[in-house]
């Protein structure tokens, strides 16, 4: 069973998601791992707003896709 920390996290990961759908298929990655970018990004930048943590993920997945 979730917790409501739990129920959060998965919201603001769904909302991040949706904004770097067209990001992740012009780079060709796949949901699973665009969700842990985006999981990891959301815990390391708790404080942080979207746009910020938007960026980040960004950034890791260009990462990503050059591996």
């Amino acid at each position: 069973m979730l917790d409501e920390a739990d129920i959060r996290h998965e919201i603001v990961v769904q909302r991040l998601m949706g904004r770097l759908q067209s990001h992740a298929r012009e780079l060709n990655l796949n949901d699973g791992l665009v969700r842990y970018i985006v999981s990891r990004v959301i815990r390391d930048m708790p404080l942080c707003p979207d746009d910020e943590r938007v960026s980040e993920a960004r950034q890791w997945m260009a990462i990503a896709a050059t591996m």
